[in-house]
C-alpha cells in the first residue's frame, strides 16, 4: 500500500484495479476447491469426510483441509451420535491448527472458541486441554506470554491420566516451562520441569525436551556454560533419533542465544546462519525473523554496522509482513467476548441456581413449618387421649373395686346399683297371691336351702338350669321357690340366677391359673348363658365394664 501510494493517479487506479482481480480470481479458485471438496464428500459419513480432510492435511494441501473440515464442523446438529459430535468438534480444532500455521491468529481463535464450545459442552477433556493450549500458543507466539501462561494453566489443570493425555499435558508442561522463563519465574519454571519429570514417557521427543527444558532454565538463571552443555546433549541427540529440523533449529536458537548473552558473535553468527539457510529453503518465516534479528545484534557486536543495519532492515521488513498488529487485536477481541458471554451465562446460571435455591429454601421452611404445627396437633393430642385414657382407666379401676364389693356381698346385699333387679323392683301378682301361704319359718327354712344350693354346688352353671330345676333340688314347688326369694332377696328369679352366674364369670376371669386360656365366650358357656352376646350385655349391666376389660383389670 506505501508504494502504490507514490504512484501517479492512473497508475494507482490500474493497480488497485489489478489487486481487486486478483483477490476476485483467488476467491472464485477458492470456491472452486471448496466445490470439488463438496462434492468429493456428497454421500460419505461424518468418519469418511473427516479422514478425507486428514489427508488433505497429511499431504499439506491446506486449502482442501480446511474446506473438508469446514464440511464436517458444518453438519453438528443436536440429533447426531455422539461420535459424530466429536468429530465436528475435532474438524473446527484442526482447523485453527492451519490458521495458526499461516498465522490467521483470528480465524485461529474464532475456531479454537467454536471447537472449545462444543468440547466442553460434550465434555471432552482431553480436546479441551489441545485447545486451551492452541490459544496459549497464539498468544504466547505474539509475544503475550502472560496470557499465555494463563491458558497453558487451565490446559494443565484438565489434563486426564490416560497415556494419550499424557503426551498432551507434557507437551504443555514444555510450554509452560519455555513462557514462566521468558517472564523471569524461574522458580516456577522449575516446579514444571519437575512435574514433567514425573510425568515421563520413554520417547525420543520427551527426552529431547527434557534437555531443552533444564538447558532453558540454567540460561536464565545464568549458568550458561551448563546451558550450553544441556544444549549440545540435545543437538546431538536430536541428530542421532533423527528428530528432525524443528529441534534442530530450535538448538541452534538456543545455542545462539547464550552466545550472544556472553558476547561471543562469532559462535552465534555461525549457528543463526545454519537457521536462516535452512529457514529460506523451507519458508519458515518465523524462524527467519527470528535469525535476522538474533543476527543483527551479533554483527552490532562484532562492529560491523553496515551488516548489522542491513539485517536490521530485512528483520523490520519481514516482521511488518509476517506479524500484523490488527490481527493479533482481532484475536483478543473474539477471545474477549466469548469469555463475556461465557461469564455472562455463568451470571445466569447462577442467578437462576439462586433462585432456585431460594424458593427450595422457601418450601423447606413451609414444610418445616407444616410439620412442626401437625407434630403440635399430634402432640395436644396424644396428651388429651392419655388424658382420657387416664380418666378412663381411674373410672374402670373404681367399677372394678365396685365389682370386687359386690363380688364379696351375699345374695340380697346389692353392692352396686347394676345388680338391682329388671323394671322396677315390683313382684310379680302371682307371687304376691302366694306369699301368705308361706309363714315365716317356712320361708326362712325355704331360704337357707336355696343358699346351700346355689352355695354348695354350681349347678346354676348349667344352661338348663331354671326355677322348676331349683325348687326339684330344695324339695319344694316353683311358685314357693320365687316367692321366697322375692320376699328375701328384694328380686326375681332371674336376677338372683344372673348374680351368681356373674360372680362365679368375675371369680373365673380373674382364675388365670385355671382359666386363663378360656376365651369370653367359652368363660360364659362355663357359667351357663347359651349367648356370649346376652352374657356381655348382663355383665356390662351388672359390673359397668365388659368382660374382656375385666380380665385384664384382674390379671394387672
Amino acid at each position: 500500500m506505501r508504494m502504490i501510494t507514490y504512484l501517479p493517479q492512473n497508475k494507482h487506479r490500474f493497480a488497485l484495479l489489478l489487486v481487486l482481480v486478483l483477490a476476485y480470481c483467488a476467491c472464485l479458485a477458492n470456491t472452486s476447491v471448496k466445490s470439488d471438496v463438496y462434492r468429493q464428500l456428497y454421500g460419505k459419513s461424518m468418519m469418511q469426510a473427516f479422514a478425507v480432510a486428514q489427508a488433505y492435511e497429511t499431504k499439506g494441501d491446506k486449502t482442501k483441509a480446511l474446506a473438508a473440515y469446514s464440511a464436517v464442523a458444518c453438519r453438528y446438529a443436536a440429533d447426531i451420535s455422539e461420535p459424530d459430535k466429536r468429530k465436528c468438534a475435532d474438524a473446527l480444532y484442526h482447523s485453527a491448527e492451519i490458521y495458526y500455521s499461516d498465522r490467521l491468529y483470528s480465524l485461529a481463535m474464532n475456531q479454537y472458541l467454536e471447537a472449545l464450545k462444543l468440547s466442553e459442552r460434550h465434555s471432552y477433556p482431553l480436546l479441551t486441554t489441545q485447545i486451551y493450549m492452541g490459544i496459549g500458543n497464539l498468544y504466547s507466539s505474539n509475544g503475550d506470554y502472560e496470557m499465555g501462561i494463563r491458558f497453558y494453566k487451565q490446559a494443565d489443570s484438565i489434563a486426564c491420566s490416560s497415556v494419550k493425555a499424557k503426551v498432551v499435558r507434557n507437551r504443555v508442561l514444555n510450554n509452560l516451562i519455555g513462557a514462566t522463563c521468558f517472564v523471569g519465574r524461574i522458580s516456577e519454571a522449575e516446579k514444571y520441569l519437575l512435574a514433567l519429570q514425573q510425568n515421563k514417557e520413554n520417547t525420543p521427543e520427551y527426552h529431547f525436551n527434557e534437555l531443552m527444558c533444564k538447558g532453558l532454565i540454567l540460561n536464565f538463571k545464568g549458568l550458561h556454560q551448563k546451558a550450553l552443555d544441556y544444549y549440545r546433549s540435545a543437538l546431538s541427540y536430536a541428530g542421532r533419533n533423527k528428530l528432525g529440523d524443528a529441534c534442530l533449529e530450535a538448538v541452534n536458537s538456543c545455542m545462539a542465544q547464550i552466545f550472544l548473552d556472553i558476547h561471543q558473535p562469532d559462535s552465534a553468527i555461525f549457528y543463526l546462519e545454519e537457521n536462516a539457510d535452512k529457514s529460506v529453503r523451507t519458508g519458515n518465516t518465523d524462524l527467519l525473523a527470528e535469525s535476522l534479528h538474533n543476527l543483527s545484534e551479533a554483527y552490532r557486536q562484532k562492529g560491523d554496522v553496515a551488516k548489522a543495519m542491513r539485517y536490521k532492515t530485512r528483520y523490520v521488513e519481514l516482521r511488518d509482513s509476517i506479524y500484523s498488529k490488527g490481527e493479533f487485536n482481532a484475536m483478543k477481541n473474539a477471545q474477549f467476548l466469548y469469555e463475556a458471554e461465557a461469564n455472562s451465562s455463568k451470571i445466569s446460571l447462577l442467578t437462576q441456581e439462586k433462585k432456585n435455591r431460594e424458593e427450595m429454601i422457601q418450601m423447606q421452611w413451609r414444610w418445616i413449618l407444616t410439620l412442626i404445627l401437625t407434630s403440635l396437633i399430634v402432640i395436644v393430642l396424644m396428651v388429651v387421649l392419655y388424658r382420657q385414657k387416664a380418666l378412663l382407666r381411674t373410672a374402670y379401676l373404681e367399677l372394678y373395686n365396685r365389682s370386687q364389693e359386690y363380688l364379696n356381698a351375699k345374695p340380697g346385699e346389692t353392692a352396686i346399683s347394676a345388680a338391682q333387679p329388671d323394671g322396677d323392683g315390683s313382684t310379680h301378682d302371682a307371687e304376691k297371691e302366694v306369699t301368705h301361704l308361706l309363714t315365716t319359718d317356712h320361708r326362712i327354712s325355704l331360704l337357707q336351702e336355696i343358699e346351700r344350693v346355689m352355695g354348695d354346688t354350681k349347678e346354676y352353671c348349667n344352661s338348663e338350669f331354671g326355677i322348676e330345676t331349683l325348687a326339684s333340688l330344695v324339695g319344694s314347688n316353683s311358685r314357693y321357690v320365687s316367692a321366697a326369694i322375692n320376699e328375701g332377696y328384694g328380686k326375681n328369679f332371674r336376677s338372683f340366677l344372673n348374680e351368681y352366674r356373674i360372680k362365679e364369670a368375675m371369680r373365673r376371669l380373674a382364675d388365670v391359673e385355671h382359666y386363663g386360656g378360656y376365651t369370653i365366650k367359652a368363660i360364659s358357656e362355663s357359667v351357663g348363658y347359651k349367648s356370649q352376646a346376652n352374657f356381655i350385655s348382663v355383665f356390662t349391666k351388672v359390673t359397668g365394664m365388659k368382660p374382656s376389660i375385666y380380665q385384664k383389670l384382674s390379671k394387672e
